[in-house]
């Protein structure tokens, strides 16, 4: 039921974005509602008076989040915030096939709008037009110049700064592959230093980001070229230490962002990994002050990390951080970067002991990262509950419990708190807990593209994981009617519906054979794999309708050549199991072949045999394509 709200705003520049977000919140603009007077000052607060609500905000992004905690204020009273983050910002990976469309990118807007988010930053590789680079960022999905603005102007009228998130180092892999770019590679997805059409092109990239994007600042990337100088710049130039080869890249770089005109920050890893022998999270250990007095002081640093469970190892990173003459923004992680599930009950574990250090350091700007490696599978909007999560710590200044988390998630969402941590449902198998292990798994993944006959990850699947999944996907099945979030449900549940037939079917095939069970095989061909290409089919269409109800075209042809791949070998397996049992082929060579796993681990290991393989290429084959 909405309620009826007479909203009095001295900016009149609010109201438009207001009406675009009520209808989420259970709001009606009306003139007959309460009287809501929005006034900027000192707090985030809204206080009931003689003549109605007052609703008090400091930055223009701050006034949403006061609508969303409006029906609070109606049915119990005051409500005041104490939290003054210094920047609250969403990543989105749009580089990794799955670009948001305009639509799907506004409903993220508004939904970081109410929760208190005042900056969105879209991680684009190459999925932007440069006008100099035609092929840069061909049939992926890139956003162009109207589609940009577009977005900047949405974002605006809420408040929230769009940021351009670049790379101009690594990270270039898509775009080095074409005419006009390959030349610039040094090694892999590494950028050729020092050479002048690097500069021209990355010159290029930043003038085109600032020509479109409202805001002046930038993440200039940098992170993971782990390779550096060890290719075509060795060729040319003799070996050199990567950290100078580093620095004096950077310095170029930051004096063209100071030309345009650009605030720059960059992810800080190497400067760690090169000054630990390739280690970035250390116990102990310092940067030396030469390395860190070279940091261009126009650069603000992001300490990035989304694994650390170990405070000590988090409160020694943010403190040789804090060494640097440089600003400081820690980004953490919403897990959805590996397959098609989120690990929100990771993301929180580690979240809450991330921010309380932060606290204690005096770190208050916060970005929240959504990466898409390897295909990008996971919706945008899986990892809801971590999003509020580090909106309610902020906000409030101390840990949000239980009950603000479901009470917020429903005024928000639409949906419970608990409900929608219901979607980690597809890799939260027995003994993967975040306190039972120290990095998230993707069994959904890898139990899904494990190949029927070579069953490269068979020793990675529990006899407990048809049952778990036949729950699973019941538990998820009953929200697929939701308004709002039902098609994530539905998507996740048919996912588990399959597996619950899929996970262990190597392993059936295998054990069949090798027993001479001719019967059994005959279920397997005319019964089981039916089953679960039917169960594919429909777990493929679902996906389909939820990839775009969110994201551009580009980039689902390859979650399709890999689903239509699966079916195609559950096919084939058919036809030489049958071929098997009519006796036309003698034997099937790869189901003798000796089951080994993936990581080494012996046959009397006693951890999880879940693990996190989050590689679609190397599950499916052991040969290259």
């Amino acid at each position: 039921m909405s309620r009826n709200v007479n909203l009095i705003c001295a900016d009149r520049s609010l109201l438009r974005g207001a009406s675009e977000i009520a209808p989420m919140l259970g709001l009606r603009l009306s003139a007959s509602g309460v009287r809501v007077e929005a006034r900027q000052g000192d707090e985030l607060s809204l206080r009931r008076g003689d003549e109605g609500i007052v609703l008090t905000y400091r930055r223009k992004n701050e006034f949403f989040r006061g609508l969303s905690l409006l029906g609070k204020a109606i049915s119990s009273g005051d409500q005041v915030e104490t939290g003054k983050p210094e920047m609250l910002c969403y990543m989105a990976d749009v580089s990794r096939n799955a670009v948001l469309s305009i639509d799907g990118a506004k409903k993220m807007i508004r939904l970081l709008a109410a929760m208190g988010y005042d900056s969105l930053m879209l991680y684009t590789e190459d999925t932007y037009e440069v006008p100099e680079y035609p092929y840069f960022g061909r049939m992926r999905g890139r956003y162009s110049a109207d589609e940009i603005k577009e977005i900047d102007d949405y974002a605006d009228m809420f408040g929230i700064e769009l940021i351009p998130c670049m790379q101009t180092l690594a990270h270039l892999a898509t775009a080095l592959r074409w005419p006009g770019l390959s030349s610039m590679t040094d090694c892999g997805d590494i950028l050729l230093v020092g050479d002048e059409k690097t500069y021209t092109f990355i010159r290029a990239c930043l003038e085109t980001c600032r020509r479109l994007f409202r805001s002046k600042r930038i993440n200039i990337g940098m992170d993971e070229a782990h390779m550096l100088g060890r290719g075509r710049y060795l060729s040319r130039n003799g070996y050199r230490p990567a950290p100078e080869i580093m620095l004096e890249h950077l310095d170029r770089v930051a004096k063209i962002c100071a030309e345009i005109g650009y605030e720059p920050m960059m992810w800080s890893d190497m400067f760690f990994r090169m000054a630990f022998g390739g280690a970035y999270r250390v116990r102990e250990g310092e940067i030396a002050p030469e390395i860190m007095a070279k940091v261009p002081e126009n650069v603000t640093l992001v300490y990035w990390d989304y694994y650390s469970l170990d405070r000590q190892i988090f409160d020694h990173m943010i403190e040789c951080h804090l060494k640097f003459n440089n600003p400081v923004i820690f980004a953490g992680g919403a897990w959805k970067w590996s397959g098609f599930a989120p690990h929100n009950a990771f993301s929180l574990a580690s979240t809450k002991l991330q921010l309380d250090s932060c606290a204690e350091h005096g770190v208050g700007s916060v970005i929240v990262t959504g990466w898409g490696d390897n295909g990008g599978e996971a919706s945008q909007f899986s990892t809801l509950p971590t999003m509020l999560y580090f909106a309610e710590r902020l906000y409030t200044q101390g840990e949000a419990p239980a009950e603000l988390l479901e009470e917020r998630s429903r005024t928000l969402f639409g949906m419970g708190f608990d409900e929608l941590m219901l979607l980690d449902l597809p890799n939260a198998l027995p003994g993967t807990a975040p306190g039972e292990l120290s990095h998230p798994v993707c069994p959904c993944k890898y139990l899904l593209f494990n190949d029927p006959l070579e069953g490269l990850m068979d020793r990675h699947v529990g006899p407990e994981a048809p049952e778990y999944y036949a729950d699973a996907a019941e538990r998820l099945l009953a929200h697929a009617k939701d308004e709002r979030w039902g098609y994530l449900f539905n998507t996740l549940g048919l996912l588990c519906d399959l597996l619950a037939d899929k996970c262990d079917l190597t392993v059936r095939i295998r054990n069949a054979y090798l027993a001479g069970d001719r019967p059994a095989v005959r279920r397997l061909v005319h019964e089981d794999i039916p089953v679960v290409i039917s169960k594919l089919e429909a777990f493929t269409a679902a996906f389909r309708s939820q990839w775009y109800a969110e994201n551009k075209t580009f980039g689902f042809s390859s979650q399709e050549q890999r689903l239509g791949g699966l079916r195609a070998r559950l096919e084939s397996t058919a036809l030489r199991l049958e071929g098997w049992l009519s006796g036309e082929i003698g034997r099937i060579e790869e189901l003798e072949q000796p089951l080994l796993s993936c990581d080494g681990r012996a046959e009397d290991d006693p951890r999880t045999p879940y693990v996190n393989y989050n590689n679609w290429n190397a599950t499916v084959t052991a040969g290259l394509l």
